[in-house]
C-alpha cells in the first residue's frame, strides 16, 4: 500500500505526517496510538516508504510501490535500514534494545535515514523502557524511531513526552447527530464507558467550558491567565474532569485541522462557527503544534502531574506558538 491510500480513512494523521514531509520537519521519534486499527502496520510502513523512497509527492514524483524495488524490499522486510522489534514471549527485553542501539550507532549505508519500529512497545519491561528512553534522549542524526501501541497508558510518561503522538482512527463513522454522543463514541475506551462519559458532561458544563476557553484564548492569547479561575478552575475541578476537558480540546483542534484541509466527519458539528473561526485564525502548522501541546498536557495528567502547575505550563507553551 502507498501512503495516499490512507488519505480518506486516516485524513488527520495522514495530513499531519504529509505536512511534516513536505516541510522537511520529520520528528526523530513518533508514537502511534493504533486504537486497534487493523491496518496500523500498513499505515506505518506506507509512511516509512514515503520517508525512504525518493519518488513521492514531496518532489512531484509518484511511486508505484508494486514496481518500485526499494518499496518492495520494505514490504518484504529486506531493506537493511529498517529494523522491526517485536516481543518475545509477550515481553520486549533490554537485550533487544541494546542490540538495536549498537546497530543504529553506525551511519546509514543505503539511504539518508535508518528507521526502527517497535511494535506493541507497551510490552517493554522496565529495563527495556529505560534503555529506549536513553536512546530517545540522545537522538542520533538520521535515525527515526516509530513506536506502536494499543495501550498508551502503560508507557512511561517520559517516553511519551519525547515522541510526536499520532492517533489513528479505527475506521469510525460518526453518524450520530448529537455532539455529546459523538464525543462519547470517540473519547471513551469502549461503549461501556459512554454512560459514564455522558454523566461527566451532564448539562454540557465541561463542554461549554472548553468551547469558552478555546474561544477566549484564540482571541486574547495569554490574557486568559487573568481569568483562569472564572473560565476553568470553577468548572473543571477534579483530575478526571481535567482529563475529560483535555480530551475535548484535542478533538476540537482535530476538527479545526479537518476544516483547514477540507475534511469531514466533524465531532463538534453543533459548534462549527467556533471551529471555522479557529481555522481562519491558525495555519496548519499552528494547529498541529497546539494539538501536540494539549496532547502533552493530557499525557502528563494521566501521569498524575499537578494540575495547576500543568495548566500554567500549557498556557506558556501555547503562547510560544
Amino acid at each position: 500500500m502507498i501512503f495516499d491510500d490512507f488519505k480518506e480513512c486516516q485524513n488527520v494523521s495522514y495530513s499531519l505526517l504529509r505536512n511534516a514531509i513536505l516541510n522537511d520537519k520529520l520528528s526523530h521519534a513518533y508514537l502511534f496510538d493504533t486504537n486497534n486499527y487493523d491496518k496500523a502496520m500498513d499505515f506505518v510502513l506506507a509512511f516509512v516508504k514515503v520517508i525512504v523512497c525518493e519518488n513521492h509527492y514531496s518532489n512531484d514524483s509518484f511511486c508505484d510501490s508494486i514496481k518500485c524495488s526499494l518499496c518492495k524490499r520494505i514490504d518484504d522486510g529486506n531493506y537493511s535500514e529498517i529494523r522491526i522489534i517485536e516481543s518475545n514471549s509477550s515481553v520486549i527485553k533490554k537485550e533487544q534494545l541494546l542490540e538495536l542501539q549498537s546497530d543504529f550507532s553506525m551511519s546509514s549505508i543505503e539511504g539518508k535515514y535508518r528507521i526502527y519500529i517497535i511494535k506493541d512497545c507497551d510490552k517493554m519491561n522496565k529495563q527495556a523502557s529505560n534503555s529506549l528512553l536513553k536512546f530517545l534522549e540522545e537522538p542520533v542524526e538520521g535515525v527515526i524511531a516509530i513506536l506502536m501501541t494499543n495501550n498508551i497508558n502503560r508507557l512511561l510518561s517520559t517516553i511519551i513526552s519525547r515522541c510526536q503522538l499520532i492517533r489513528l482512527d479505527n475506521s469510525l463513522v460518526f453518524s450520530k447527530d448529537s455532539t455529546l454522543d459523538n464525543l462519547a463514541f470517540v473519547c471513551c475506551n469502549g461503549n461501556k464507558d459512554i454512560i459514564e462519559f455522558r454523566e461527566n458532561v451532564k448539562n454540557f458544563d465541561i463542554l461549554n467550558c472548553v468551547i469558552g476557553f478555546i474561544d477566549y484564548f484564540e482571541d486574547n492569547g495569554l490574557d486568559i491567565l487573568l481569568y483562569m479561575k472564572k473560565m476553568w478552575y470553577n468548572m473543571v475541578q477534579t483530575r478526571e474532569e481535567n482529563i475529560l476537558a483535555f480530551k475535548m480540546i484535542i478533538y476540537f483542534y482535530y476538527d479545526v485541522l479537518k476544516c483547514k484541509i477540507n475534511g469531514s466527519n466533524f465531532l463538534f458539528c453543533e459548534h462549527m462557527k467556533y471551529v471555522d473561526k479557529v481555522a481562519d485564525l491558525n495555519s496548519i502548522e499552528n494547529i498541529v503544534n497546539k494539538i501536540d501541546v494539549f496532547q502533552y498536557g493530557y499525557d502528563m495528567l494521566i501521569g498524575n502531574l499537578n494540575v495547576n502547575l500543568l495548566l500554567d505550563d500549557i498556557l506558556i507553551r501555547l503562547g510560544e506558538i
